[in-house]
């Protein structure tokens, strides 16, 4: 059995990408994190991102080392990660995709690190559409 772990990342897309690329970026993940039993939330403003993962942990990091290098964003900031977890948040989201999100709740995920990143984040989800 794998140890299950998540990781919470800030960042903003590339100057020179077209945030229409998200629906590429959206679809493939999906893909893939239903093969490596991966869940989670993208959330993305129009110009930031905020992703929260959580899955088996080796998966976890050859995701996250992936997603660090991918040029269609920049200012790749972790903001919490953690090994050993027994609850899921997003058992049901490969990867749940949010685009329409007032932006101050947001603006909070750029002052905060760790587990405050994390309640912050717990706090947008009744913004969200589970449906």
């Amino acid at each position: 059995m794998s140890i299950n772990g998540c990781f919470l990342f800030r960042s903003e897309i590339s100057i020179n990408e077209n945030p229409s690329c998200i629906s590429h970026i959206a679809k493939f993940s999906r893909n893939f994190n239903k093969a490596h039993d991966i869940t989670g939330i993208l959330i993305f403003d129009g110009q930031r991102f905020v992703q929260y993962m959580e899955g088996p942990q080796e998966h976890l990091l050859s995701l996250i080392r992936k997603i660090a290098l991918d040029p269609r964003h920049t200012k790749f900031s972790p903001l919490h990660q953690a090994n050993g977890i027994i609850q899921r948040f997003f058992t049901n989201w490969e990867l749940a995709y949010v685009s329409d999100i007032e932006a101050d709740p947001l603006s909070k995920m750029w002052e905060v690190d760790g587990k405050t990143a994390v309640s912050c984040l717990l706090q947008l989800l009744p913004q969200f559409d589970s449906g």
